[in-house]
């Protein structure tokens, strides 16, 4: 075992003996404001509670004198000039930017052609793209998302354009039956859907689009029954998800998870099947018919999965088994609330066990509001109304901006110190964090090992400094 595996035990160690102490004192002295999960029903999405807009969903929380009431609505982006940032959303290993007018760069890992580009050409030769990379073939996009090596847009006559990995059918590529490839894709490819898409989300074997007809769309990996359809096939291509009666405004996925965003709260089909099941191993909950499970009641102003991640303990022989880390993280009336597994504190609750159910986390500031949540890995960050980042979670890449030698991890969300600017959006890549700052710049720190960092270069030194991606 090395000195900084040593040492990040010895660390981890008095967290335990000191952090749940910590956490327990916190959640009996807020017990009245604690937000419990609702019930799952016992019938389908039909029977969930009813998911009309409740006067509170949309309505400032009032915080008393010390805070301005919490308001959800993110903060509009200002630009500064040109080139200027409106959106930002990472994949596992790549960022892209929706710029101010319709374009789409992108930098990190372009294996798969992430980066919407053939050749992205970078200074060792790898695939780690050197700057901020044009999509080619894309303009007039709105909206953005991004998951595992695959992104997806929104275009201005109401599609959707897809590009990157293919492995489990995540770009919905019109070809029957619906297939799955490990060719890079780097041109954006159309959707096909039944009708006009109002936003799409991508995780990283799945993606959906929410309709202007109220319905969702899924396509890719089904493995879990993450589409939400009673078909036999792994790979599923675009087609209607099966939720009942429920309507759902956006929705998320993680490996083999997926969520739905409703009027009421959260839901949740595939692999995670509500109260009592984890992010990261849980049976189908929609087999043979979909079950959409309620698992987090309130207007959920944000949300975040992080990924399936596997790590190998160290110690002893034979070497101990991977080990899934999985996790998810939502706001809630200003309330940030995780779930799931972490092994390096990244769920924020200051505990060190898995939590099979939403528990609070512990955000510290007395003059603002966390407001957006970004998970990857075994990390989360949190964007306050006030601009400030924190962030919890494995800090071996310096994505907490500090030290990794003398903070390897932290079990709390905590001020991202190196980070002074003003973060109008946040983004997290499995290592790497990366601030849309206002004025339309974007600034990043962690991991480099992809070209993350966007400078480029490629190298495996923590970066716990943020540098500003050139457009």
């Amino acid at each position: 075992m090395t000195p900084r595996m040593i040492h990040s035990l010895r660390r981890l160690t008095l967290w335990i003996a000191g952090a749940t102490c910590a956490a327990a004192a916190a959640l009996a002295c807020g017990s009245d404001d604690t937000r419990p999960s609702f019930d799952a029903p016992d019938g389908g999405g039909a029977n969930l509670p009813d998911a009309s807009p409740s006067p509170e969903a949309s309505a400032p929380v009032d915080a008393g004198p010390s805070k301005p009431p919490f308001d959800p609505t993110d903060e509009a982006i200002v630009c500064a000039g040109t080139p200027c940032a409106v959106e930002l959303v990472a994949g596992e290993h790549h960022f892209c930017a929706r710029m101010s007018d319709g374009a789409v760069r992108c930098w990190g890992d372009n294996a798969y052609g992430s980066l919407g580009v053939d050749d992205a050409p970078a200074s060792d030769g790898s695939d780690a793209g050197v700057l901020a990379t044009r999509v080619a073939d894309l303009e007039g996009a709105t909206q953005l998302s991004a998951g595992g090596a695959t992104t997806c847009a929104l275009t201005g006559d109401a599609g959707v354009v897809c590009w990157g990995g293919n492995d489990h059918g995540q770009l919905g590529l019109t070809v029957a039956p619906p297939t799955a490839d490990g060719d890079p894709h780097a041109t954006p490819a159309p959707v096909a859907l039944a009708a006009s898409a109002l936003r799409v989300d991508v995780g990283p074997r799945t993606a959906c689009a929410t309709l202007a007809s109220g319905e969702a769309f899924c396509w890719g990996d089904n493995t879990q029954k993450q589409l939400a359809r009673t078909t036999e096939e792994d790979v599923g291509g675009p087609a209607k998800a099966e939720l009942g009666a429920l309507a759902v405004r956006r929705t998320a996925a993680g490996t083999g998870s997926s969520f739905g965003i409703t009027d009421a709260g959260l839901v949740s089909w595939g692999a995670l099947g509500g109260p009592e099941g984890s992010v990261a191993a849980r049976v189908a909950s929609v087999s043979p018919d979909p079950h959409p499970l309620a698992i987090l009641g309130g207007p959920v102003s944000s949300f975040a999965v992080g990924s399936t991640r596997f790590y190998r303990p160290p110690g002893g022989f034979p070497p101990p088994p991977l080990r899934g880390v999985a996790h998810a993280c939502a706001i809630v009336s200003g309330d940030v609330y995780c779930w799931g597994v972490s092994l390096m504190g990244a769920l924020g609750t200051g505990l060190p066990d898995p939590a099979p159910t939403p528990l609070p986390a512990l955000v510290t500031s007395e003059e603002a509001w966390p407001q957006q949540v970004a998970c990857a890995g075994d990390i989360s960050c949190v964007r306050l109304t006030d601009g400030s980042v924190q962030c919890a979670g494995d800090n071996t890449t310096g994505v907490l901006g500090k030290d990794p030698e003398a903070a390897p991890f932290s079990m709390f969300f905590e001020p991202v110190p190196s980070f002074t600017g003003h973060a109008a959006r946040i983004a997290t890549s499995v290592g790497t964090a990366c601030a849309l700052v206002q004025g339309g710049g974007v600034v990043c720190w962690g991991s480099n090992e992809r070209g993350e960092l966007g400078q480029g270069t490629v190298d495996a030194d923590p970066h716990t400094e943020p540098v500003s991606i050139r457009f």
